[in-house]
């Protein structure tokens, strides 16, 4: 299986000029491919230690792929998060994608967590990521657009804490 990446030139374009990317990256993926397309992340400051990352996975290969975990290249903890009855915790097992499937990571869904980040992520920067898959390989993102967005339906519980988390993935 080959994996590649993608760069989110039009999402970043999209992002910048204040748009909503589009879906429109998904047609440059080829048979045999892992991609995320049309990522953002949720710009923060430093009143915050949290953000989301966010897009939609392409498998084009005839196998399932399970996303295990990530890294970008910002200091903090991650964990992959589910938004169950509008509480926000850690999805257990990752993010399976079916052969020939995508999967959108959303605000109020499924999505990336960065944590423990005291310092800002301002909009207009761009983060690298690393994705993790279950077979061992990594997807390697990169220039993915920080922007600001409105949050999602999440439940951050008192004082603006996860309910129910416990940090388990340091880095």
């Amino acid at each position: 299986m080959r994996i590649r990446g993608l760069v989110a030139v039009t999402a970043a374009a999209l992002a910048l000029a204040g748009c909503s990317p589009t879906n429109e990256n998904a047609a440059e993926e080829s048979s045999g491919d892992v991609t995320f397309t049309d990522g953002v992340v949720r710009a923060k400051g430093t009143d915050k230690e949290m953000t989301g990352i966010f897009g939609t996975f392409h498998n084009g290969t005839d196998e399932d792929v399970t996303i295990t975990g990530f890294t970008p290249d910002v200091e903090g903890t991650y964990e992959i998060h589910e938004v169950v009855d509008g509480v926000m915790q850690e999805k257990e097992g990752g993010i399976t994608i079916p052969a020939g499937g995508s999967h959108e990571m959303a605000p109020g869904n499924d999505h990336m967590m960065i944590l423990d980040h005291p310092a800002e992520i301002p909009a207009g920067d761009v983060v690298d990521l690393t994705i993790e898959l279950g077979n061992g390989e990594t997807l390697e993102v990169e220039d993915v657009a920080v922007r600001t967005m409105n949050p999602g339906d999440e439940d951050y519980g008192e004082d603006g804490e996860l309910s129910g988390h416990e940090p388990e993935h340091d880095h």
